[in-house]
Order: structure tokens, then sequence, then C-alpha cells
């Protein structure tokens, strides 16, 4: 058994993570990259994307085979939460849980996210067992 692996991601499989796929959206490259870190230390497929534009494209090409959508708040949000707004209208993206990455300073716009139907949020920065049961926002 792969310790470093535990270690980041929990003792307990309730899931097999490598078959989740999520669609990371993050501004800042930097928080991207050790999301997107955490995220395959702990299994699960990942795509990232830097901008709305990139969140748009993925979501035409990719986006019905995501199975969980993790967005920056402010990309989110941006646009009177335009990319929000259209995840929870499309039909073919709105059975896709959306979870806002947000920091303890964002919270009115975080609660607004929520109210437009996103499904939960994390505060940065993260830790592997935050990521770890990501599995447990998929939709039967």
């Amino acid at each position: 058994m792969d310790k470093g692996k535990n270690v980041v991601c929990g003792q307990r499989e309730h899931a097999d993570r490598s078959k989740i796929r999520i669609l990371l959206c993050d501004i800042n490259v930097e928080s991207c990259q050790e999301i997107l870190t955490l995220l395959s230390k702990c299994s699960y497929q990942v795509a990232a994307v830097w901008s709305a534009r990139e969140v748009f494209d993925t979501l035409y090409s990719e986006g019905p085979r995501a199975h969980i959508i993790l967005a920056e708040v402010n990309l989110l949000m941006a646009n009177d939460a335009f990319i929000l707004r259209h995840i929870v209208r499309e039909k073919q993206l709105q059975r896709i849980p959306v979870i806002i990455l947000t920091t303890p300073d964002q919270v009115s716009v975080t609660v607004k996210g929520l109210k437009l139907g996103a499904a939960d949020y994390l505060v940065k920065p993260l830790q592997g067992d935050e990521l770890s049961n990501l599995w447990m926002y998929l939709k039967k």
C-alpha cells in the first residue's frame, strides 16, 4: 500500500476515484497546479483550465463526461455568475455538481453561488482529505 497516498487522501476507500472525472477551473495557475497535484494523488482524472474561454471550450467538448466541476469563485461568478448559470441551466451539464473553490474573505459571493445552484464550497488552501471525498457529490 502506498503510504504517501493514504496520508494525502485519507485511510478509507469508498469509491474508485480513478474513474471519476473532474473539471478543475482556477484562474491562478499556481493554485490550479497545487490542487491538480492533490487531485492526482487521490487518483482522480483531472482536466484543468485557467480562463472562462477554456471553461466553455472544455464544457462543450468534454463537459457532459465530467462528474464534478471544481471552480474558483471569481471565475465561476464573473459577469453575474455567467458560467455557473450556464451550467445549472444547460440540460447536459446540470447533473454535474459544481463545487466552489473560495477563500475566507469571499463569503458573500460564495453564498450567492450556493443560492444559484452550486453544490458546495471548499476553502483554499485545500488539503488532500477534503479532496479524497469528492466522490460523495456524484449523483446516482
